[in-house]
């Protein structure tokens, strides 16, 4: 511990003594959190203000200590002054700032999921905008900002992660705290993501949730405006969501086929539909509107003056003020509850029988018809929401969710959550980290996904949902449960088995899944079962799958093997796999292996899937690309270098080339050109080839590849750096 030296103290004690016993105190100081520069200068001179009008009498300390006894129990007395204050001085002028420290959650992280944000902790409150600005990220992403507390979520716009994707986030020394403190230096940090979805075989596509998750048909619907979201409204019939878009505009999409539609063109705030779906009301221009969906025509209910919550009971408009409960009568608004000055109704029960309001920082529930009030829950809780019937209630508890009757009696405690409550009787919670489906007594609790899930909302057939991720809205459906394993997921699984075995440095258990031809492969002079040298096989995952053959069935796999530095992922290069078998009953095993060359990480933009799917290609990369460079920038030849399929089309990372009608085991070529370029500037450093074949009948994969080989490419110039949108 530091101890630092002070001339004017010295001056002040002017004594051996004194300044050995002040020393003492100082290297026995324990540490505390740093004061005021201001208050610690006008300390400090105050106390050495009285420290010299202490030593004014010149008579050595030591002789009035031999005084007669009253003086020297002074002079004693004054002496331990002296030594206080000069303790005090002491600690004063050591304190230091406070440092400002930055972390992740995410940092060295393998396997993190795709629909995670990336969160990043300060220990001081941050200044936003300079923050934001000086977050970096690799590979090229554009993202969206959000923030809660000290933690800022960086969420790509495209909703996801890239999946086996290295990234790496850079907080640059141009952040700095609301007080102006500026970061002392780049903080930077990794993670590796989880591998993407790998769909079952079947001859059309198909929704099938991602590994681990029990969600389906997730489907990004709109982006939404920063600040304000209002919780979105489903249509009766499940098939249609309402929500607040730009401007406050009313706008409706349908997530079967993605179709978008504006309803009312601005102004909108609170929306609520009517349980028969005919009817929206909403706040706009001051006053509560109600909107008749089948014709169009809006009539003006109210004025919106004061309004806390708008809502439906049965068939009638119900809405809360800050003095009570109203409803719309064929005369005009009337209450119908009235509640204590100074506080403000939160919510009304579906049923219309009961209403929530806040009195400070207390929860009550009000009988409408009666007028009786019940307090629940401790102080400076939330109310979450309501059963589907009204007759319980969801509010925050001291640990989780609690579920109570309709007169606030507790009836269980779920985990902590954002919820919503189905028709089903099931309850969704989301939060940024995963989403949770649970009884409402708390049984049967199943994670259906990992990743951010916010404001979750049931739709009436219990089944589709719809919630907010990343500045958007987006749908899916929960309940779905994986398919039985298809032929290409058996061939997957031996796959997978065998690279785990080299992982864990296993070559006699790696053997057991090459045939004769496959052990020859991997044999002297041949590709190394063990990889050895200055960096080392960390992971891997699959490039490319394919059903190829049948009698005997063919599976051939494009897996990519990345080789890691220190814990920085540096290298990368392919493996393709020829797996057969005679008989549905045997295991797949390896026939075939080849490999290709090795890649430097951090040159661009990077392929990391290649997928047939039902006529059409689809490729995805590990960073946002400018789609201006992709349309001639990846394409698919055939076996006489021409080019076949529609001009290929991007969105969210990914590059789809339609109207395809390949020939089954004919030879094709996908090419990603030099031209392609990300969103920080860079270009693909060399052009990268990857050999298809066409699939045979009935063995897609419902997005997989066919038998890919890439091509040998020249090792690609350095470049810098990229610095991601945002």
């Amino acid at each position: 511990m530091s101890m630092q030296h002070d001339p004017e103290l010295d001056d002040v004690l002017q004594d051996v003594e004194l300044i050995r016993l002040a020393g003492l105190l100082r290297s026995t100081r324990r540490a505390e959190p740093p004061l005021d520069e201001a208050f610690r200068s006008d300390l400090r001179r105050q106390l050495m203000q009285r420290a010299w009008e202490m030593s004014e009498r010149r008579t050595p300390w030591w002789r009035l200590l031999t005084a007669p006894r009253a003086p020297a129990l002074a002079w004693a007395g004054a002496v331990a002054g002296i030594l206080l204050i000069a303790s005090v001085v002491v600690f004063m002028s050591s304190q230091q700032p406070g440092v400002l420290d930055v972390n992740s959650p995410l940092a060295d992280a393998r396997q993190v999921q795709l629909q995670q944000a990336i969160l990043v902790k300060f220990n001081q409150p941050m200044d936003h905008k300079s923050t934001e600005a000086a977050v970096q990220i690799t590979p090229a992403t554009t993202v969206a900002f959000s923030w809660s507390a000290n933690t800022l979520a960086v969420q790509p716009i495209s909703g996801t992660l890239a999946p086996n994707t290295q990234y790496q986030v850079t907080i640059g020394s141009s952040a700095k705290t609301q007080s102006g403190q500026l970061l002392t230096s780049p903080k930077k940090f990794t993670f590796v993501t989880q591998p993407s979805a790998t769909p079952a075989p079947t001859p059309k596509p198909t929704s099938r949730p991602t590994p681990g998750s029990l969600l389906a048909g997730e489907r990004k619907l709109a982006t939404l405006p920063a600040g304000t979201t209002y919780t979105p409204q489903w249509s009766a019939d499940s098939t249609t969501v309402y929500f607040v878009g730009n401007n406050g505009a009313l706008e409706s999409a349908t997530p079967a086929d993605g179709g978008m539609k504006t309803i009312v063109s601005d102004g909108v705030s609170n929306p609520a539909i009517a349980p028969a779906g005919d009817r929206l009301a909403y706040v706009r221009g001051g006053k509560i509107e109600v909107l008749i969906l089948a014709t169009g025509s809006t009539s003006d209910v109210a004025d919106a003056a004061g309004l806390t919550t708008l809502g439906w009971a049965k068939d009638q408009l119900l809405w809360g003020t800050g003095d009570g409960v109203y409803r719309a009568d064929a005369n005009g608004p009337s209450q119908i509850a009235a509640i204590p000055q100074g506080a403000s109704v939160v919510s009304i029960a579906p049923d219309g029988a009961n209403a929530v309001y806040q009195e400070d920082q207390s929860l009550s529930v009000l009988d409408i018809a009666t007028s009786k009030r019940v307090g629940f829950g401790a102080g400076g809780g939330a109310f979450l929401g309501w059963s589907p019937d009204g007759a319980r209630m969801l509010y925050a508890g001291a640990d989780g969710i609690v579920v109570a009757n309709d007169r606030g009696k507790a009836l269980a405690t779920l985990p902590s959550g954002e919820p919503s409550w189905s028709s089903q009787n099931e309850i969704l919670l989301g939060s940024d980290t995963d989403l949770i489906a649970v009884r409402p007594d708390g049984f049967g609790r199943t994670t259906l996904n990992t990743g951010t899930y916010h404001l979750p909302v049931w739709a009436p057939n219990g089944t589709a949902f719809a919630y907010v991720r990343g500045g958007a809205i987006w749908s899916a459906n929960a309940g779905l449960l994986p398919p039985e394993p298809s032929t290409l997921d058996q061939a997957a699984s031996q796959v997978s088995s065998f690279m785990n075995a080299r992982l864990a440095h296993d070559s006699g258990l790696a053997t057991t899944y090459l045939d004769r031809n496959g052990k020859q492969a991997y044999a002297n002079g041949g590709l190394p079962l063990q990889i050895t040298g200055d960096t080392s096989f960390t992971r891997f995952y699959v490039l490319a799958q394919e059903i190829t053959a049948r009698r005997p069935d063919t599976a051939t796999f494009v897996v990519r093997l990345v080789l890691t530095k220190g814990t920085l992922d540096v290298s990368e290069y392919e493996e393709t796999l020829t797996l057969q078998r005679n008989q549905a009953s045997q295991p797949f095993l390896i026939d075939q292996a080849s490999g290709g060359p090795t890649r430097d990480l951090g040159k661009g933009a990077e392929v990391v899937s290649v997928d047939f799917a039902a006529g059409s290609l689809k490729v995805v990369f590990d960073s946002d690309l400018v789609a201006g460079t992709v349309a001639d920038g990846v394409l698919l030849l055939d076996s006489t270098g021409q080019r076949v399929g529609g001009q290929s089309t991007y969105a969210n990372r990914t590059v789809v080339i339609g109207g395809l009608n390949l020939t089954p085991g004919a030879a094709y070529k996908l090419a990603v050109l030099t031209s392609v370029q990300d969103v920080s500037g860079r270009t693909v450093p060399s052009e990268y080839d990857v050999n298809l074949v066409g699939p045979v009948a009935g063995g897609s994969a419902g997005g997989s590849g066919g038998s890919p080989v890439p091509s040998p490419a020249p090792s690609p110039s350095p470049v810098a750096s990229a610095t991601p949108s945002s």
